[in-house]
């Protein structure tokens, strides 16, 4: 049947539903806010959004912190993300977690099996088509490897990181987040670009503002392209505008109920020091983890460590010459409470509440034993900014949609982090994609 199909963005959501769609030859036209971008570019295009921070707030535990004493400092939350075609998988760490129930009792797996969805099959295809793969041993770097044996000394085990990386190109560089040259991490525009081979139409720098509807059926999209307004008829949409994006687009819509108000990001920071000829910076970040039910640690390095490590040594007095690769992080990510909002101008308001706190004490607690485990200095130890990576939760399903990923307007389909209803504390990308696999065939 030839069906006319928008997709409003092209990240992990939208480029996976116009390529399943496009294999049986519906007429698609694939909209993103954002222009082209290649990888090294979109890690120049890397976007920080400030969150603000409730009244309310409750941080009763914030200066039994390790290491870290300054509210504010600690507070400055940000989020990170990348408009654009592939958006964040352009960005990402190729980290292919499929968030089940053995990892975390609430993994996107329960939550979606509890919605009366099961996503097993879709796991397996978009496995083998991204070509899913544990780190194998002979990729894992020496700093890597030494955080594994440190690791077992300490009581816990860390185990191979799950990758979207064919490992029979890569070149072991490390260079996953900036500029993957042999091309052997799988992004989004791979699947767009199968699509565009189908037949389908990407558009870039459209930006969609509402959906347009009548009688409680979908008629199209209104946005902006190249300075103009444009309506574009459709009596089907696939809004992948993202967990940021998404709600606002809702709304201008008309659609208000329960959109933007379970807003949750998976926390996180690193904890680093001194560790000198580490070079973990040049091995592939996030190569092994150990989970703890709601949050997990793994191998990171972050540009933020050198110099934080550097001003400690110069409040003590000590005169040393901090270089990246003498520098060895680990990351804490937590699934966090959905304790946040998106207003009607799409700021962002979150409570960091005791809970979260609390998990991510225990990280930084589990990571410092084990860098100094490792051999690295204990009086060098900081922590990073805490961020977000994962905004998700603003249209979740059972509220927003049901588990056909329909919304109340007929034809009017939601494919991307904004409906998974709670924290995962786990990188999305292959869950998002196994969602997108099974609304093809709901709607095909």
């Amino acid at each position: 049947m030839m069906e006319n199909t928008i997709i409003i963005g092209s990240g992990a959501g939208g480029a996976t539903i116009a390529r399943e769609l496009s294999l049986n030859y519906h007429n698609i036209k694939i909209l993103d806010k954002g222009p082209l971008h290649t990888q090294s570019d979109a890690v120049l295009s890397l976007k920080f959004k400030k969150v603000t921070d409730l009244e309310n707030i409750e941080i009763p535990d914030i200066n039994k912190i390790n290491h870290l004493k300054n509210k504010d400092h600690r507070l400055d939350l940000e989020l990170m993300y990348v408009e654009g075609v592939g958006g964040t998988t352009l960005v990402s760490l190729a980290n292919a977690c499929y968030a089940c129930s053995s990892c975390y009792t609430d993994s996107t797996t329960t939550q979606f099996q509890l919605q009366n969805l099961e996503l097993y099959n879709e796991f397996l295809e978009a496995s083998k088509e991204m070509k899913v793969n544990p780190l194998p041993f002979d990729f894992r770097g020496p700093t890597t490897q030494k955080m594994v044996e440190a690791a077992e000394k300490l009581g816990f085990y860390m185990e191979a990181m799950p990758k979207f990386i064919d490992f029979k190109i890569c070149n072991k560089c490390g260079n996953c987040l900036y500029d993957c040259k042999p091309g052997a991490k799988w992004d989004a525009r791979d699947y767009i670009s199968q699509a565009q081979k189908n037949g389908a139409e990407l558009i870039p720098d459209f930006h969609v503002k509402k959906i347009l509807h009548k009688q409680g059926k979908v008629t199209g999209v209104e946005g902006i392209h190249q300075g103009k307004k444009r309506v574009l008829n459709s009596s089907r949409v696939i809004l992948s505008a993202g967990a940021l994006n998404t709600p606002l687009i809702l709304r201008n819509s008309g659609i208000t109920q329960g959109v933007g108000e379970e807003f949750f990001c998976d926390l996180f920071l690193t904890v680093g020091a001194y560790l000198k000829d580490a070079y973990l910076h040049q091995e592939i970040p996030m190569g092994v983890k150990s989970e703890f039910g709601p949050y997990f640690i793994s191998p990171h390095y972050s540009a933020f460590l050198p110099a934080a490590i550097e001003e400690k040594y110069h409040k003590q007095k000590k005169n040393i010459n901090v270089y990246p690769q003498d520098v060895v992080g680990i990351m804490i990510k937590i699934a966090d409470e959905s304790q946040g909002f998106i207003d009607t101008k799409g700021n962002i308001h979150k409570d960091v509440t005791s809970r979260d706190i609390k998990l991510l004490q225990e990280g930084i607690n589990k990571a410092t034993d084990l860098l100094i485990a490792m051999g690295a200095d204990p009086d060098s130890v900081v922590i990073s900014p805490l961020r977000g990576a994962h905004p998700g939760g603003t249209a979740p399903m059972g509220k927003v949609v049901n588990q056909n990923m329909q919304t109340s307007l007929e034809g009017l389909y939601i494919m991307d982090a904004s409906i998974i209803p709670r924290a995962p504390g786990r990188p999305p990308i292959l869950t998002i994609v196994a969602l997108a696999k099974k609304l093809a065939k709901i709607i095909e």
